[in-house]
């Protein structure tokens, strides 16, 4: 009896056909999910189109009926007016009982309501100027400009349709990184008075910013009472807005009164904070204000060490750490030979044995300090433009730092040399590296640039080893998750994005998009256990994230500026904030 054979070639290309199939399953897959983010960004984009219109609308509904009202006003006033001029007429003048109706002196008939509205202006004349005194005293000042006043807080016309504020919302000067805050026109706003040396810029003139545009220009959102911010929803149209009332359920906005600390540790109290809740989302979290640190010129950065009990903040010409228990200043750090006038610290960052701190400043210059007995250890040069940030490795071996010279480098700390040089030509940053962050098993380096580009370096080796595309404008802060497995990443187009590490093929795929800032992002930072993602914005709030789902929980408004630096207490349970305010705040937060 004779057996069949199967063919051999068929049997033993079966895996690798079925796995060719998973492959285009799991491309399809992938595409197909990108159209549905798509899809979904589009049909938001469409329906805020769709309540703009219904705003603009109502609003040409609303000044149409005033037009009507102010018409039949005028109208009203011009057969009224000559009326009374007729009852006030001396004898032998015109009257309705006259006959006559000699014209009076003027040479025009008085009594005939048609003067008023046949006459003329006379050459550059507002038309209202040819009406008698009386007229004017009755007309509303609505009609004196010819259309009722528009409400810019009740539309939703973008900034750039609405009237500018002053001129001076950017300093002219003021292309630095990160260069975008709007200065403080009141100066009762400001927790200190400006020092006479930071009157030319805030935080630095050198790095480039061309996202520096008049479109961004707009007022600043309107105060409520006792000087609360209470247009802090902004874009983000399911978050209430109602005002704060003591006795308010937690789901409400809340404002604060907590100690304040000056930097002779003074306490005075104030209430100058406020949260809003998205009711469309069931969350736990509650923040209050711990202390306020307050500084004599911008707070570029703030850090936490490892242990959460301190914080360092840097701001011109110097570093400060903070005990975050009681809010005291216990070390400032002054490099006594640096050169004269503005040296903003853009970034500190502590060793993970809290023994040292790094500093990275406008001289282009990594300074490494003993804490304890407040000395530089390490001085690093090799950068050729202002360094803007700083990352210590958790095993405590590098550190490093991005520059506006297009490089980030890694500094060998035992060595006391850098070790790599992360960027070049043909895949490196084509503009100024903003930030900087090591992953949490010290494998990966990440850097955002001013290119619109995030990059990722293999820490041990210097290889560039993939790029991520998709901001529209330049990112301004990366972080690791806790887990190693996503980068997040802020960026000057106001938005968040979140990159999957985790699988080969994901690994230049942007897994969410957060949107609801009103303006640039320029800080970004997870929580210790990974539930959450925090930013800080030009816009002066700070906004809660869950990073699963890409939805806003709380948006926190405490400054009166820009928030420029945003870190949570490896500790967990405090997160601290830097601000163009001349503050930094310590804050609690539980969920």
């Amino acid at each position: 009896m004779s057996y069949g054979h199967r063919p051999m070639g068929v049997s033993g290309r079966g895996p690798e056909l079925l796995e060719n199939l998973k492959n285009e399953f799991d491309s399809i897959t992938h595409d197909l999910n990108m159209y549905k983010m798509q899809r979904d960004d589009y049909e938001r984009k469409l329906q805020a189109q769709l309540g703009e219109l219904n705003t603009i609308q109502q609003t040409l509904n609303e000044l149409e009926r005033n037009h009507a009202k102010i018409k039949q006003q005028y109208e009203d006033e011009i057969v009224r007016l000559p009326r009374q001029l007729d009852m006030g007429q001396p004898a032998g003048g015109t009257g309705s009982s006259g006959g006559s109706g000699t014209p009076s002196s003027s040479g025009r008939d008085l009594s005939s309501p048609l003067q008023f509205r046949s006459s003329s202006p006379a050459p550059g004349q507002s038309p209202l100027a040819s009406r008698p005194p009386n007229a004017s005293s009755s007309i509303s000042s609505t009609e004196k400009g010819g259309l009722a006043p528009f409400d810019s807080k009740r539309s939703n016309f973008p900034a750039s349709k609405r009237t500018r504020s002053n001129s001076n919302e950017f300093y002219p000067n003021q292309p630095g990184f990160p260069g975008i805050l709007s200065p403080i026109t009141n100066p009762s706003d400001a927790a200190t008075p400006k020092h006479p040396k930071n009157e030319r810029k805030d935080i630095g003139e050198s790095l480039p910013l061309p996202a520096l545009r008049a479109d961004h220009t707009k007022e600043q959102p309107p105060a409520g009472p006792g000087g609360r911010t209470i247009d802090a929803m902004h874009n983000v149209g399911e978050i209430t807005t109602i005002s704060p009332k003591e006795g308010d359920g937690e789901k409400t906005p809340r404002r604060g009164a907590a100690d304040d600390l000056d930097e002779n540790g003074k306490e005075k109290n104030g209430s100058d904070w406020i949260v809003g809740y998205n009711p469309g989302v069931q969350t736990n979290l509650n923040i209050d204000l711990m202390h306020n640190l307050n500084h004599t010129s911008v707070v570029c950065c703030v850090k936490f060490s490892a242990d959460g009990k301190y914080l360092s903040t840097g701001c011109n010409r110097s570093a400060q750490i903070y005990d975050v228990e009681s809010g005291k200043k216990v070390h400032t750090f002054c490099d006594d030979n640096a050169k004269e006038g503005d040296l903003y610290i853009r970034s500190v960052s502590f060793s993970p044995d809290g023994q040292y701190l790094a500093t990275g400043a406008e001289d282009k210059t990594v300074r490494v300090w003993d804490i304890q007995h407040k000395r530089i250890l390490h001085t690093f040069v090799g950068h050729e433009l202002d360094i803007y940030s700083l990352d210590f490795s958790h095993d405590g071996r590098f550190i490093v730092s991005g520059s506006g010279d297009k490089k980030a480098k890694i500094w060998d700390i035992e060595k006391g040399k850098c070790a790599y040089t992360l960027g070049n030509e043909e895949v490196g940053p084509k503009d100024g590296v903003t930030s900087v962050a090591i992953s949490p098993d010290g494998r990966l380096v990440a850097a955002g640039s001013l290119d619109r580009i995030v990059r990722l370096w293999d820490a041990q080796t210097g290889y560039f080893l993939e790029r991520y595309e998709g901001h529209l404008d330049s990112v301004y802060s990366v972080a690791f998750s806790p887990d190693g497995k996503s980068l997040a990443s802020g960026s000057l187009d106001k938005t968040l994005k979140l990159w999957d590490l985790s699988g080969s093929r994901a690994r230049s795929r942007c897994r969410s998009t957060f949107t609801g800032h009103k303006d640039f992002v320029l800080s970004v930072a997870f929580s210790p256990d990974g539930n959450w993602l925090i930013s800080g914005s030009k816009d002066r709030s700070v906004q809660f994230w869950d990073p699963r789902s890409a939805v806003t929980h709380m948006m926190l408004q405490g400054h009166k500026n820009s928030v420029i630096s945003v870190a949570l207490s490896p500790a967990g349970g405090v997160f601290a904030t830097g601000s163009g305010d001349y503050r930094a705040r310590l804050w609690k937060y539980e969920s």
